[in-house]
């Protein structure tokens, strides 16, 4: 295995917040220079996100299901046999590692859950950002929530295109970009997005909303 496929193999590890600094330091070296490995990070980033959500999520009443449960299991084996199809093992070892992670929680979290008396939902702490409007007619707010996997933005808003597609960036302190999600606009309803990066905030300057040609329609520079 050579020093590109190994650090691949590391990209799972790496968004569940499992890599020691210096792992982490080499990988985040090696992503500078590999779009491959950033673009195969975004993916995974969503993954380790449904899993830090499980988490936390309250105890459900024998019987059910917790809301959405199905669609992750499902988004999760998809993502992991489109990778399977059309990538090299190492690729595949990547996206496996988070989804046996997700599978582990699926399987046996939500029974604990179940079996905890006293079940409490821990508050995740904020960081309020500014916005800049660019766009016309657009009203956003924005909070960010540093998780050990990377920056998760909360994205409030109204006035986007109804129908019209957008994509989230943040950006590194570096230039780089990280990709955060994608979202359909709702014209003047309001709408609710969570967008997850794979940057952890202390190397996070902020992020920017561009639509599907490329325009800047809102924006943010974290302090």
């Amino acid at each position: 295995m050579n020093e590109h496929e190994r650090l691949r193999t590391d990209l799972g590890a790496y968004v569940l917040g499992q890599l020691d600094e210096a792992s982490a330091a080499r990988l985040e070296q090696h992503l500078d220079g590999c779009a491959t490995c950033t673009a195969e990070l975004g993916e995974l980033t969503p993954v380790a996100a449904a899993l830090a959500d499980l988490r936390v999520r309250p105890a459900p009443a024998a019987g059910d299901v917790p809301p959405g449960l199905a669609d992750r299991v499902v988004g999760t084996v998809e993502l992991a046999a489109r990778s399977e199809r059309r990538t090299t093992w190492a690729r595949t070892a990547g996206v496996a590692g988070v989804a046996a992670a997700l599978a582990l929680v699926l399987s046996f979290g939500v029974q604990a859950l179940r079996d905890d008396p006293t079940p409490t939902t821990p508050s995740v702490p904020t960081e309020a950002v500014g916005i800049r409007d660019e766009a016309p007619g657009v009203q956003a707010s924005a909070a960010l929530v540093n998780h050990t996997w990377g920056v998760e933005v909360k994205l409030r808003a109204s006035g986007f295109e109804d129908g019209g597609r957008y994509r989230v960036d943040v950006l590194g302190t570096g230039g780089r970009r990280y990709p955060a999600g994608e979202f359909v606009g709702t014209g003047a309803r309001e709408m609710d997005c969570n967008l997850n990066s794979a940057v952890l905030r202390d190397r996070a300057a902020g992020f920017e909303v561009t639509d599907s040609d490329g325009r800047v329609v809102a924006a943010s520079t974290f302090s």
